[in-house]
């Protein structure tokens, strides 16, 4: 019994200390509280952020694959400008196309603000539009990842959103004018299309079978029902 008691309260200490690190750092990437942690990371000014690895990643590339936030407030605090959160990698990828997860991408886009504050809605932009190798736009690659979270709140923010938008809000009216924008539909899902020809109101309707994925699908056929 005593055994027993002590494994037990062994176990539930080192689940504790595993525990603390993971929500300190959650706390300290809040947007008020980054700074304190940049603070207290340590960096070598000489580090070559356009390096890449033997797999065609720079260290921004390796660090956002692994969802290693402290690594790129690192780089943050290392660089000298912010050429190399721009960076255009493997396979036609940005950055925010190979972002782990939605804490690793917020930090990339603070990064982004960091170096960029005036033009940062442009830079941001432009990388969310930008296509890989396979025709899919960093929102469009994290969906197929299954993280519907990130596309769900960022998609707003896309041209391709607001062309649909339109788009849906003149099938909505019926009549002469739905019949009038079926052409800008066709062109709408055209460029909404991947390499292989699937369309994203077709991928949403798919990822609508995926666990964790009804709820992202749903939010899209309420706003977009005729596409």
């Amino acid at each position: 019994m005593k055994k027993t008691l002590l494994l037990t309260f062994l176990l539930l200490c080192v689940t504790g200390l595993q525990a603390k690190p993971a929500a300190g750092l959650q706390k300290a990437l809040h947007p008020a509280s980054q700074q304190a942690l940049l603070d207290h990371v340590n960096f070598a000014p000489s580090i070559d952020l356009n390096k890449e690895d033997k797999f065609g990643n720079t260290p921004l590339f390796a660090a956002a694959q692994k969802g290693d936030v402290r690594g790129i407030l690192w780089m943050q605090k290392a660089a000298p400008n912010g050429e190399y959160l721009l960076h255009t990698g493997k396979d036609g990828n940005n950055v925010l196309h190979i972002a782990r997860d939605m804490e690793t991408f917020e930090v990339v886009l603070r990064s982004i603000r960091h170096f960029y504050p005036q033009d940062f809605k442009a830079k941001v932009a432009a990388l969310l539009e930008q296509k890989n190798d396979l025709k899919e736009t960093p929102l469009r690659a994290q969906l197929n990842y299954g993280k519907g979270d990130i596309f769900i709140k960022y998609f707003p923010q896309t041209r391709l959103f607001k062309q649909m938008s339109r788009v849906q809000a003149k099938l909505s009216q019926g009549g002469l004018v739905a019949e009038v924008a079926q052409d800008e539909k066709e062109a709408v899902l055209e460029k909404s299309k991947d390499l292989s020809g699937v369309t994203l109101p077709q991928a949403m309707r798919r990822m609508a079978r995926r666990p964790g994925m009804q709820s992202a699908a749903r939010l899209f056929q309420e706003r977009f029902p005729s596409l």
